[in-house]
């Protein structure tokens, strides 16, 4: 083989290096959520307990969740199942992906990075446990405008149980981006310092948009903390 054969076979090694490294952290996270899984599965009635509280807070019971299908039962438990073992799992699933892309962030040291996965999963869980104590209230509020009987779909009630959960811990993200992009030299923290009122609004037609519920109570529920952290990272960054 001539030397340039071998150059080609040389400059494409390191990229088969990362395909392959990334098939294993791929394989290796999906047997991880397999594990929470199979724990969660064993243990669903805890969990299921666990996730009809804020209903039964508001003042209602397991018996207002009704199944309209035969296999809606079997749906229910095994999304609740997945999701749970992804929001259990998470602390392993983002270790196994921030290693596998740390060396390709410049200047990135060592305590950058723990404090970077611990702010991101802190900050995360601090957005469930926010949404979690927020949905009594929320589901009070909107079942209250029911002028009649109803009933409450129980694929219904866990979708939104999830989407707002998921939705508070992935916003609460918000704040460490614009940490990392005041860090990097991205964007000026002027940007904010500077238009304190436009920032404050824009975080409220954010939430406005992205609450699928639609209540003033869950809406600043979530703006507020949202907002109170971006003004934490301003603090922090006040000197740049």
């Amino acid at each position: 083989m001539g030397l340039a054969g071998r150059r080609i076979i040389m400059s494409k090694k390191p990229f088969f290096d990362h395909f392959k490294e990334l098939n294993i952290r791929i394989f290796a996270s999906l047997t991880v959520v397999l594990v929470f899984a199979i724990i969660v599965y064993a243990n669903y009635s805890t969990i299921y307990n666990f996730l009809v509280q804020p209903l039964l807070i508001a003042g209602y019971s397991n018996a207002d969740l009704v199944a309209f299908t035969i296999y809606e039962g079997f749906q229910v438990k095994i999304s609740n199942t997945l999701l749970v073992s992804l929001v259990l799992s998470l602390p392993v699933l983002i270790i196994l992906i921030g290693n596998f892309i740390k060396p390709a962030i410049n200047n990135l040291t060592n305590f950058a990075y723990v404090m970077y996965i611990t702010s991101f999963l802190s900050l995360f869980y601090f957005g469930v446990f926010a949404a979690y104590q927020t949905l009594p209230i929320a589901i009070d509020f909107l079942l209250s405008f029911n002028e009649s009987d109803f009933i409450l779909r129980t694929q219904n009630y866990f979708q939104i149980l999830f989407r707002i959960t998921m939705l508070f811990g992935l916003s609460f993200q918000i704040p460490l981006v614009i940490y990392f992009l005041i860090k990097k030299g991205i964007i000026s923290i002027s940007i904010f310092t500077e238009n304190r009122k436009e920032l404050f609004l824009v975080v409220l037609i954010f939430s406005a948009v992205l609450t699928p519920t639609g209540d003033p109570l869950t809406l600043f529920a979530f703006a507020i903390p949202v907002y109170l952290l971006i003004e934490f990272v301003l603090f922090l960054n006040r000197n740049k």
